[in-house]
């Protein structure tokens, strides 16, 4: 064998390397870029949308829907988190109660997003203290109060039966 047939057929074997990976690796990743270039030029043209929509825009895609009501003053502050944690919502407000009373509608399967929503909106409302709910401190603090109150009875119930020298068991 010559050295220019080994060489040939060394590149070859190269060659036929180079496009054994390009298939194997670089073909799969290319689809997947291609697949997600696709899903989000389908979101730039009206496709699924996140945040508030009207309660029809909302049943078009065909997904079960879930339902919140919503008692706060402050629906923008709502609003704003539920569009932080991505989640398609509809807000229908209930104009005869007074104070007037909103439902929160959002997708069933944005449920686990729609809780983060509610449990950091709620955290601000009670940061904020409009929420009717005392802070966790103040409540400790108040049973805290009550544990000594409790505690102090009990030791003084204890005293006078032992006065009396009654036995405790």
């Amino acid at each position: 064998m010559s050295v220019q047939d080994y060489l040939i057929s060394q590149e070859t074997k190269a060659l036929k390397q180079v496009a054994e990976f390009a298939i194997t690796k670089a073909l799969p990743t290319m689809l997947d870029v291609c697949k997600g270039m696709a899903a989000w030029l389908s979101g730039q043209q009206g496709g699924k949308k996140e945040g508030q929509q009207t309660l029809e825009q909302l049943t078009q895609y065909g997904d079960k829907l879930a339902e919140i009501p919503l008692n706060s003053e402050s629906i923008k502050a709502f609003t704003h988190t539920a569009r932080k944690h991505g989640v398609s919502f509809a807000l229908e407000q209930d104009g005869n109660k007074t104070p007037p009373k909103h439902t929160v509608y959002f997708k069933a399967k944005d449920t686990e997003a729609m809780t983060a929503a509610f449990k950091e909106h709620l955290s601000n409302e009670i940061g904020k203290g409009k929420t009717k709910e005392k802070p966790f401190k103040e409540m400790l603090n108040v049973a805290k109060d009550k544990a000594k109150a409790h505690n102090q009875e009990t030791t003084a119930d204890k005293d006078k039966a032992t006065k009396r020298g009654v036995d405790e068991r």
